[in-house]
């Protein structure tokens, strides 16, 4: 669903930010570490700095971008709507990956919106780091999401046990990065993980998908689902913009994904659904002929059940995804799944913001529902 940025609300400052820096620019095994990069010039103040795009950047599923963490190629900007391209300019699902045994993190951030949050999302979610860590093979555990209180802020982790570990930083769901660098006190290593080749799967939404309301970016069910699977995601949530539109069905088309997830009809009314779905499948299929390709239903409202019309519009949209997924199969298309809603959001009324858009409790239940289904795929 579409969702209005707003004035910027007054935010605090928490103990872990430190203020304003004008000008800043599985158990599977781990990947190859990337190429060595130089760090950035030293600024003799004790921290050895590093380019974010230089640490194994995750998450972006072209190479011929306008600036590093875009998430559509830059032709892109001349073939989808102006508020799809503006909106594929936010990091949602990205992430940067490096090695240490550092005893103290520090985090400088520019982002490319001065409106930090929302109303019914904090600016933790919005705007954003949140840094996970693994050791050996072991489960990724959260450590650390610092409280942006500026456009350009820095926040500083320090008194880490110096156990060599792989870290990994999400970057904003609802914001931009113009830049940002990671530092290690000098004299401690960071070695960069290069980013994984694996085909990724790739997920086209709406602004639940987008990270909508998340807390932080790690509990945006598409990033929780990539460290379950373990496996490379492309997030291609657009809020209140994931319309089935046929460039998007060329864009998507160009990555070698090893699924395809289409889960756009919070944003579609029924006659929009029985007219867009088919050609957004076949076109699909048509460049793509064996990958998967995942059909999710809308999530009912939370809610719904006091108001008939919207329980209505969920039916009717219900009814005519799956009157093109029947007409679909029946003409021969292959390699399709239907999923229903499980409820994706459970049936206690507890798991969203406004209805709509799910807290954390609502990312993890969407997980929940959707990770064996996409197990089973990949």
């Amino acid at each position: 669903m579409n969702i209005a940025r707003r004035e910027l609300l007054a935010a605090s400052l928490g103990a872990a930010v430190l203020g304003q820096r004008p000008g800043l620019a599985s158990s599977a095994p781990a990947p190859a570490a990337a190429p060595m990069q130089e760090p950035a010039a030293p600024k003799a103040d004790g921290w050895t700095r590093y380019a974010a795009q230089d640490l194994g950047l995750e998450g972006r599923g072209w190479s011929d971008v306008e600036t590093p963490f875009d998430r559509l190629p830059a032709r892109a900007k001349k073939l989808v709507r102006e508020r799809v391209w503006r909106l594929s300019t936010d990091s949602s699902g990205m992430f940067v990956t490096f090695r240490s045994a550092t005893p103290a993190l520090r985090f400088e951030v520019e982002l490319r919106q001065a409106q930090l949050d929302m109303p019914h999302m904090p600016a933790t979610g919005v705007s954003g780091v949140d840094l996970y860590a693994r050791e050996g093979d072991g489960p990724w555990r959260w450590v650390f999401c610092p409280r942006p209180g500026a456009q350009d802020y820095s926040a500083e982790l320090k008194g880490l046990s110096p156990e060599p570990r792989t870290y990994r930083l999400y970057l904003p769901l609802y914001n931009g990065v113009k830049a940002l660098r990671i530092a290690v006190p000098d004299g401690v290593e960071l070695e960069p993980v290069a980013a994984r080749k694996d085909p990724p799967l790739v997920y086209y939404g709406t602004s639940i998908a987008h990270g909508a309301c998340a807390s932080r970016p790690g509990m945006s069910f598409v990033n929780i689902l990539g460290r379950r699977l373990d496996v490379p995601v492309l997030n291609l949530g657009f809020s209140g913009n994931g319309r089935l539109e046929m460039e998007l069905a060329a864009l998507l088309a160009e990555v070698d994904a090893s699924a395809y997830v289409l889960d756009c009809l919070p944003n579609l009314g029924p006659r929009q659904v029985a007219e867009r779905t088919e050609p957004f499948v076949r076109a699909l299929r048509a460049k793509r002929p064996s990958t998967p390709i995942v059909m999710v239903e809308d999530r009912v409202n939370a809610n719904a059940g006091f108001l008939p019309g919207r329980a209505r519009h969920h039916a009717d949209n219900h009814a005519a995804f799956r009157a093109a997924f029947d007409q679909l199969t029946a003409s021969g298309v292959r390699g399709l799944t239907y999923v229903q809603d499980a409820p994706f959001l459970g049936e206690d009324g507890e798991a969203t913001v406004d209805g709509s858009h799910p807290t954390d409790l609502g990312m993890v239940r969407y997980a929940d529902a959707l990770e064996p289904i996409l197990r089973s795929l990949i």
